[in-house]
């Protein structure tokens, strides 16, 4: 397939599917503006332990280093399911509202860090947060949302065919054109958690040296 009949697809898709795409943005965003907001209406108390946990976390005195392979299994661990689960919502026809919760919760999870990091770490904190957290999530997040649209499409598209009794053996080539887009995207899913396993944290690592030498 040529680059620009693949283009040319994925016009014909976000077109196709432009509500779809509409509301599972905006259930992202949202989620990120409440986790933004959560963070400012954190009691002191909790605020306080969240710093003290993760500046132990990332404290360059700490001579046990980072342990990327800990990362990458955590970081599978975190997104491989959500993925999977999405693909298991389209095949169920009644997944969508399960699939707009997932969307906020992926955006909350989002704006909390980035928030949770500025306000408990200050200026430090927010290259911490470019360096540490926008990478992987400029993939995660149109991951996310490509997944869900997919998987919206498939169950409504399930939906109407049951309804209009047009219900044939032609859904198994359709569940298996369906399952190898979410092979495609955990494909791309990989990228980010490379990113975010392999070099996030270095570039973070190298933050904190630079803030450390420039303390003294």
């Amino acid at each position: 397939m040529s680059s620009n009949t693949l283009i040319s697809n994925i016009n014909k898709h976000i077109q196709e599917n432009f509500w779809l795409y509409i509301i599972s943005i905006l259930c992202v965003f949202t989620g990120i503006i409440l986790g933004i907001y959560s963070v400012k209406y954190m009691g002191e108390i909790e605020q306080n332990d969240l710093v003290n946990y993760l500046m132990n976390f990332i404290d360059p005195s700490n001579t046990s280093g980072i342990s990327y392979k800990l990362i990458f299994f955590q970081s599978l661990k975190n997104n491989l399911p959500v993925i999977i689960f999405l693909w298991f919502l389209g095949l169920t026809i009644v997944g969508i509202p399960i699939i707009i919760i997932i969307d906020l919760l992926k955006g909350f999870t989002v704006g909390f860090t980035f928030s949770f990091m500025i306000s408990g770490l200050g200026k430090s904190g927010i290259g911490m947060a470019v360096l540490g957290v926008l990478p992987q999530n400029l993939i995660y997040i149109p991951c996310i949302i490509f997944a869900s649209v997919v998987s919206m499409e498939f169950s409504i598209m399930l939906l109407k065919d049951k309804f209009n009794k047009q219900w044939t053996s032609s859904i198994s080539s359709r569940i298996i054109y369906y399952s190898a887009i979410f092979i495609v995207l955990i494909a791309f899913l990989f990228i980010g958690i490379i990113i975010e396993s392999y070099i996030a944290p270095y570039f973070i690592k190298n933050l904190i040296n630079g803030l450390g030498s420039v303390s003294k």
